[in-house]
């Protein structure tokens, strides 16, 4: 039984429901009696050795990485600098997002993101990115039939220099995601809080908090993993819910807000670097204050050229005496009619 080596049955296996989900078979249990031995399933530091040389990470050396070496790393990026910042850091997947949306356009949400701006943002990435794998989400309604999302995910790859794209949605995207395999695209699917979901519920709360809907993500992994995707972000959902759905699968997980579990760990980048304050959801944690610093700055920048402390001599193009004077004698002689 997928999952065993980590979960305590509270009674007999003998006594435990099963349910088909797929052609996997998973007991159904109370997963607060689950009891995981965390040595063995978080996973555990990894010195980071960075070199100028690293490796080209493809979507052959994600899969490699189910349940053993570093974990993965994921970080959003939607210009030039930041995504510099992400390949010199050795960030494993740089992801264009459609959050862009939100912490970048002050949009309510991502639904107006259009298959062109993913591409403009992509290209920018894509510059500054030589090791890491750049992955371009598919906009909102840009993949409601199979041939839309090939021919959409195609020019996202095409012309704007992605190595993947990210598609978000259940089960019912098994086609699609088979149908972008089959065109040669490689594609990470994104369960748990989706677009879709949130588009139709108008809620953008954490998900599997029940049993119907938790059996439903894992389905839902299951049938995406099986249909062709590399790998899978999960997002907000319960840990130990994440923990099992990351035992089904035979690809690596990326949790954003899944608890520690996974196979890697995704951020937005302005939540992370406290760009984006207008909300932080509560599985953030943040490595930087980017949004004060900035703050501090353009305040000192106004203070200095308030005071005439900027622009100082030391940030000012002279010119030499001779070629100042040079000039106004060319001017003075213009002004009594001779030419330059």
């Amino acid at each position: 039984m997928h999952g065993a080596q980590f979960v305590k049955l509270a009674s007999d296996a003998t006594n435990s429901t099963y349910k088909c989900i797929g052609r996997h078979r998973f007991a159904l249990l109370t997963f607060a009696s689950f009891e995981f031995r965390s040595a063995a399933h978080k996973r555990k530091p990894v010195v980071d050795k960075l070199s100028n040389s690293r490796r080209k990470i493809t979507p052959a050396s994600i899969i490699s990485r189910k349940g053993r070496g570093a974990p993965i790393t994921l970080v959003t990026a939607y210009d030039y600098p930041f995504a510099s910042y992400a390949e010199q850091a050795g960030v494993d997947i740089v992801f264009v997002s459609d959050a862009f949306a939100s912490v970048g356009m002050g949009c309510d949400n991502t639904l107006a993101v259009t298959v062109d701006e993913v591409i403009y943002h992509t290209r920018a990435v894509r510059r500054a990115v030589s090791s890491s794998l750049v992955l371009a989400s598919l906009p909102f309604l840009s993949y409601t039939t199979p041939a839309d999302a090939v021919q959409n995910a195609g020019r996202i790859i095409r012309d704007g220099g992605a190595d993947a794209v990210e598609i978000e949605g259940g089960a019912e995207l098994a086609p699609t995601v088979r149908a972008l395999t089959k065109a040669g695209i490689a594609v990470i699917a994104h369960v748990g809080l989706t677009k879709i979901l949130s588009a139709r519920t108008g809620s953008y709360r954490s998900q599997a908090q029940d049993a119907q809907s938790a059996i439903a993500i894992m389905h839902d992994a299951l049938a995406l993993s099986e249909a062709g995707a590399f790998a899978l972000v999960l997002e907000c959902i319960p840990d130990r819910i994440a923990a099992a759905i990351t035992e089904l699968v035979p690809v690596p997980t990326i949790g954003i807000g899944a608890g520690g579990y996974c196979d890697g760990q995704g951020l937005v980048t302005q939540d992370m670097l406290g760009l984006f304050e207008k909300f932080t959801p509560k599985f953030v944690q943040k490595f930087a204050a980017l949004g004060e610093g900035a703050r501090d700055g353009f305040r000192q920048f106004k203070a200095s050229v308030e005071s005439a402390a900027f622009p100082g001599s030391a940030h000012t193009l002279a010119i030499e005496d001779e070629k100042l004077d040079d000039i106004v004698a060319r001017l003075n002689s213009a002004s009594n009619g001779t030419p330059y």
